[in-house]
């Protein structure tokens, strides 16, 4: 069911109901709603609704609504993207973890706001930032909080956490003529860096010392793997990056940790009926095609349901490696 939050009205007659989320990126409802009924006159931009979501109730805000013959066409995002509307005071850190910078962006944020921020994320990363959006410090591009320590951003009502494993291991498995109709499975190159030439810039150290700027070219082990070359350039920002070699270290792990060296793979379900044991986002499930010889666990990154039928429809599953920039650009925009 949706709801206005505001004196919990159920909205009975909306229709052609969504509730979309993609990993790290959109978290949308949208639906239909009859203008012969009341209550499409308090479906208004900045109206907030409830909805049952996948894993209990969630919050939208209403930021978009189109007037058709005999209906409104309503778009409303979770209120996480409300971030939006806030601006944070510079930051700067030095190796610290995931808990330490949410906990200095929440204190950074220039006015009383709603949200709550966790991270379990324990690695450590180097982030600066000059006064600005709070949503861009947080999400935008790789030099983003979200771009430096990874994780998989769980939103629940006002309270945001990144997490090293948003989801859990799932005994769930979806199968052809069970609970799996239509399938999609899609792998490219359009994203894949194989060959990348790092650069980097260290201030000198003393008053009058020249900044020293290095360049390393680094394979990828998977390089041989392909029959193209797939160049790329990156500037590096990080306090351990003092000189050519650990230029060249930081690197082999960049290659390690953002699998760019490697095919985009994504698959797409539609669910039929409901699996085994419930699921949410960031769930590892099975997932088995007899004919195409498919069976494998996966984590889901995308989902759509239906909160009238309280109903899930399809799910996704894949890392896309095409980086932060574009799995996170629709909750930036």
């Amino acid at each position: 069911m949706i709801y206005l939050t505001e004196g919990n009205i159920p909205l009975n007659a909306a229709y052609d109901d969504n509730i979309t989320q993609e990993a790290n990126s959109t978290y949308r409802l949208t639906f239909k709603f009859p203008t012969n009924n009341i209550l499409w006159q308090q479906l208004r931009e900045e109206t907030f609704l409830t909805a049952d979501d996948l894993d209990g109730e969630q919050d939208f805000v209403i930021f978009e609504v189109e007037k058709k013959h005999g209906y409104i066409q309503i778009y409303a995002n979770q209120v996480f993207t409300l971030l939006n509307n806030y601006v944070v005071n510079s930051i700067s850190l030095d190796r610290v973890t995931g808990s330490t910078a949410l906990s200095q962006f929440a204190g950074s944020i220039t006015r009383n706001n709603p949200f709550s921020f966790f991270s379990d994320i324990e690695d450590r990363h180097t982030f600066n930032v000059e006064s600005k959006n709070a949503m861009e410090a947080f999400a935008k591009d790789k030099h983003s909080i979200i771009g430096q320590w990874g994780g998989d951003l769980v939103r629940r009502g006002y309270q945001v956490r990144l997490l090293k494993n948003g989801g859990s291991e799932n005994e769930s498995l979806f199968m052809y003529k069970k609970n799996l109709s239509s399938y999609q499975q899609k792998t490219s190159t359009k994203s894949l860096k194989t060959r990348i030439t790092f650069i980097a810039t260290v201030k000198g150290e003393g008053e009058k010392a020249p900044d020293r700027k290095f360049s390393v070219v680094v394979d990828s082990p998977l390089i041989n793997k392909y029959g193209q070359i797939y160049e790329d350039v990156v500037e590096v920002n990080d306090q351990d990056v003092k000189d050519e070699a650990s230029l060249r270290e930081y690197g082999k792990q960049y290659f390690r940790t953002s699998l760019c060296d490697m095919l985009e793979n994504s698959i797409e379900i539609d669910v039929v009926g409901q699996s085994d044991v419930p699921v949410q986002m960031f769930d590892v499930v099975g997932i088995y095609h007899e004919t195409f010889d498919l069976d494998v666990r996966k984590k889901i990154t995308k989902y759509t349901y239906s909160p009238m039928a309280k109903k899930l429809k399809s799910i996704g599953f894949g890392q896309f490696q095409s980086g932060l920039a574009n799995a996170i650009g629709n909750a930036v925009s």
